[in-house]
């Protein structure tokens, strides 16, 4: 009997010991492995957020104003709830962008605006306030572009237009217009050239 203890009893231990070291080991890898993150998930949530780019000169080129942004890491988006744009350069009129919902990728260098959204560009020289009403707007803050492939209306003083897409660029100051295109035109009045003395 005693012969049965001895042989046994070192042989329990060593699995005891055994499986001690073996669980300690899982915890430990365990512990080392990073949690696995779903990309898609939020990691940031905030109530009334603001938003503010800088060119190199570390002049403010734009300004996002929301309700709510979320940010998810996935692209690094950002969405948006009642968001309010404002993009601003030296010599070029200010635009404004204001609408229901939006999402930016690439750091907020490109945002979609989704649901209805109203596009704003200054006056500036000679040139009435132009306003842009339409849905699913992209906006490339690095080339100054506003685009869309929805239906749109536009109006800049007395014209008014209506179109199937369209294409602002703020850097040549040129509103492209792309298919159904409606338009009146009203032309600004010039002022008139001085009459010669007889």
């Amino acid at each position: 009997m005693r012969s049965l203890t001895t042989w046994v009893l070192p042989l329990l231990l060593l699995v005891i010991v055994g499986s001690l070291i073996w669980v300690l080991s899982r915890v430990a890898t365990n512990l080392a492995l990073p949690n696995r993150v779903d990309l898609n998930a939020p990691d940031l949530i905030a109530n009334e957020g603001t938003l503010v780019r800088f060119d190199e000169a570390g002049l403010k080129r734009s300004h996002l104003v929301a309700s709510r942004v979320t940010h998810v890491p996935a692209e690094d988006t950002m969405l948006f709830e009642a968001p309010v744009l404002t993009q601003t350069q030296v010599g070029k009129p200010t635009i404004v962008v204001v609408g229901t919902r939006a999402r930016s990728i690439h750091k907020a260098s490109e945002t979609w605006f989704y649901e209805a959204t109203q596009l704003r560009r200054a006056p500036y020289a000679n040139n009435a306030e132009l306003i842009i009403d339409g849905r699913d707007i992209w906006i490339d803050g690095n080339a100054e572009i506003a685009k869309s492939e929805q239906f749109v209306t536009a109006k800049m003083g007395q014209s008014h237009a209506e179109a199937v897409g369209f294409v602002a660029n703020n850097q040549l100051e040129t509103l492209e217009l792309k298919s159904k295109v409606k338009m009146t035109y009203v032309p600004t009045p010039r002022p008139a050239a001085p009459r010669a003395n007889p």
